[in-house]
C-alpha cells in the first residue's frame, strides 16, 4: 500500500478505538441519567395535602407536576450524541462501497481502503482524521501512540519515532514526530510507493528489526 493507504487504515483503526470508548462512556452515562431520573420523580407518599375546591380537587399541583418542574431537563449524554453523529457520517460514506452485508460502517470502509485510489485514499484520511479528533476531545484522550526509543527516522534521522497502537499489532504502523515528509522517488523513506509532500508512515514491521522489543 502506498503511504496514503497506510495513513487512512491508521485512521480508520484510530478512529475504531475511540468510538469503543464512545460506546463504553455512553452506556455508563445513560444509567447515570436514568438512575438520576428514578430519584428525581419518587413519588410522594400522599397527594392529598394541599386546598379542595368546592368540586373536591385539589388547589395545590399534584407533586408529580412539582417533581417534573424542579428536576429540570434530563442532562444530555453527549457520548451518545457523539457516537450517532460519527457513525452517521461513517453510513454516509459506506453506503457507496459494496459489501452491505457488514453491518459496521467504518469496518466496511477500513476493508475497501487497499483498493482506493491513493487520492481517494488521502480524502478518507481527511475525514476520519476529523471524525476521531472530535471524538477524542469529546472523551479527552490523546492519540494512542507510544514512544519507539532509540530508533532514529530513516528520512530525517531525528529519533521521535511513535508507533501508532490503535487496532491490532499487525496493523500497527510507524510515523516521524519530528514532520518530515517524503520527497518523493529516492527519499530515504525507503517506502514503495513514495509520494511527495506525505507525512511519512511505514508499517510496523518495516521499522523494528528481527528480534528487537517494542512497544
Amino acid at each position: 500500500m502506498t503511504p496514503h493507504h497506510l495513513h487512512a487504515t491508521a485512521a480508520a483503526w484510530s478512529l475504531n478505538a475511540a468510538l469503543a470508548q464512545l460506546e463504553a462512556r455512553a452506556t455508563a452515562e445513560a444509567r447515570a441519567i436514568a438512575a438520576e431520573q428514578a430519584a428525581a420523580v419518587e413519588p410522594i407518599s400522599s397527594p392529598t395535602w394541599g386546598r379542595r375546591h368546592a368540586l373536591g380537587g385539589h388547589g395545590d399541583p399534584t407533586s408529580d407536576a412539582i417533581l417534573t418542574a424542579t428536576a429540570g431537563p434530563l442532562r444530555r449524554n453527549r457520548y451518545a450524541e457523539t457516537q450517532t453523529g460519527i457513525i452517521s457520517q461513517l453510513d454516509a460514506v459506506a453506503r457507496h462501497l459494496p459489501g452491505h452485508g457488514v453491518a459496521d460502517p467504518l469496518q466496511r470502509i477500513r476493508q475497501h481502503i487497499p483498493a482506493m485510489q491513493p487520492g481517494t485514499a488521502a480524502a478518507l484520511t481527511a475525514l476520519l482524521r476529523k471524525l476521531d479528533g472530535r471524538a477524542r476531545r469529546v472523551l479527552r484522550v490523546g492519540p494512542d501512540r507510544d514512544p519507539l526509543r532509540g530508533v532514529a527516522c530513516p528520512a530525517c534521522h531525528c529519533r521521535h519515532m511513535h508507533v501508532q497502537t490503535s487496532g491490532p499489532q499487525y496493523a500497527w504502523t510507524v510515523v516521524c514526530s519530528a514532520g518530515c515528509r517524503c520527497v518523493g522517488q529516492g527519499c530515504g523513506c525507503g517506502m514503495p510507493g513514495a509520494v511527495e509532500g506525505v507525512a511519512h508512515i511505514w508499517p510496523r514491521v518495516a521499522v523494528l528489526k528481527p528480534g528487537r522489543v517494542a512497544p
